[in-house]
């Protein structure tokens, strides 16, 4: 018999095991050392399924708050999705995300992100939300070397003594991950999506005075590397986008990378203008988000909804379906009814065409979509 609950201290070893097992080789650190947080006992979210005191599956969940603005989101994390040969193809996984996800809503998320898109997840309620634009910068690019001319900016590798300068440059980016000081050095430390890719962080930034201009975590090849298997790409970033422009060509330079990958997110508009005219592809944000409670989330969204349009966040109201999806209410009278890929969309999606009646879509423009900070990021699970 199968027992699925969640993990007590003396039982992380086992998840710990089962995951390097799955995830890692041997040229790879633990993913304990990577991911902490999803071993971390002390927070119990994260769900093992147990035959007697063997753990056979596990499953990684990881509390955050998420700032847009004024708005705090109570999300979740899930990763580290992991069960032994012996016990696949038994369904145990899809039970256990059906338990997370009845968890995830009793402990108060509003939102819950996925760092995988397999059929596991899409059949229950997960989507690909959000747009990313990934550019593709090498240091012989005209445009590039430019930036890198200004002389009110000093470039180079962050030290012990600017911890606080880079987590004021870090709380400054209106859309973003809470980060105390602390938790901003522990998650560079244990270089996660980093570690993923057979890589290592670089953290530079732009100082101009005595502040933070900008500043860039940047996975790059490990040291004795062959550096062959991803492309460098930008993990987290903020400031100015000229000064982060002049940041990225130091780097491209500094370590001799042939290229670096950047992914920028819709509303940042700014270096979206500045990086406008190199390479780039359009994707998704980072894996796939399930909305626990569209009402909880409507809630959380509400300062940031007001700023954007009081008038119009005061006429708006959700209630919640059995299908994933929402009932969207205008002045609390039914006015649409979404499915649940709808509303993700709708929510996170800057084109998006949702068949709804001309009022509400003349409501809804002025409130969404709503920005969010690429998973891919500091705290990717």
């Amino acid at each position: 018999m199968i027992e699925i609950r969640t993990m007590s201290k003396n039982e992380m070893e086992q998840a710990v095991r089962l995951s390097d097992e799955t995830f890692r080789d041997t040229k790879q650190v633990s993913m304990l050392t990577a991911f902490p947080t999803v071993f971390d006992a002390r927070l119990n979210q994260s769900f093992g399924a147990f035959e007697g005191e063997k753990l056979v599956a596990f499953m990684g969940l990881v509390p955050s708050v998420i700032r847009i603005a004024a708005a705090k989101l109570s999300v979740l994390s899930l990763g580290s999705v992991c069960t032994h040969p012996d016990y696949r193809g038994m369904k145990i996984a899809s039970t256990m995300l059906q338990e997370v996800l009845v968890h995830a809503d009793r402990i108060g998320s509003s939102v819950l992100l996925v760092s995988g898109d397999g059929p596991l997840y899409m059949r229950s309620g997960c989507h690909h939300f959000g747009r990313v634009t990934r550019f593709v910068l090498s240091a012989n690019q005209e445009k590039l070397r430019s930036f890198t001319a200004n002389p009110d900016f000093a470039i180079r590798r962050i030290r012990s003594e600017d911890w606080f300068r880079l987590h004021d440059a870090a709380s400054n980016r209106t859309v973003r991950y809470e980060q105390g000081v602390t938790e901003l050095a522990a998650l560079i430390d244990s270089e996660a999506i980093a570690s993923c890719c057979h890589m290592q962080h670089a953290v530079f930034a732009a100082f101009e005075s005595d502040s933070i201009a900008a500043y860039a975590v940047i996975a790059v090849p490990m040291q004795g590397g062959d550096g062959k298997e991803e492309a460098p790409f930008v993990v987290e970033w903020g400031g100015g986008a000229e000064a982060l422009a002049a940041v990225f060509h130091h780097v491209l330079r500094e370590q001799k990378l042939d290229c670096l990958e950047v992914p920028v997110l819709w509303y940042e508009t700014e270096l979206l203008q500045v990086l406008a005219e190199f390479p780039n592809k359009k994707m998704r944000n980072h894996g796939t988000v399930h909305i626990v409670n569209p009402e909880r989330l409507y809630s959380e969204l509400l300062p940031y909804l007001k700023e954007k349009s009081s008038a119009a966040a005061s006429r708006l109201s959700l209630r919640r379906s059995s299908d994933g999806g929402a009932t969207l209410l205008m002045d609390g009278e039914e006015a649409a009814i979404l499915n649940g890929e709808e509303l993700v969309a709708l929510l996170f999606d800057p084109e998006v065409e949702i068949n709804v009646p001309e009022p509400l879509q003349d409501l809804l423009d002025k409130l969404f979509p709503v920005p969010f900070p690429h998973a891919g990021g500091l705290n990717f699970v």
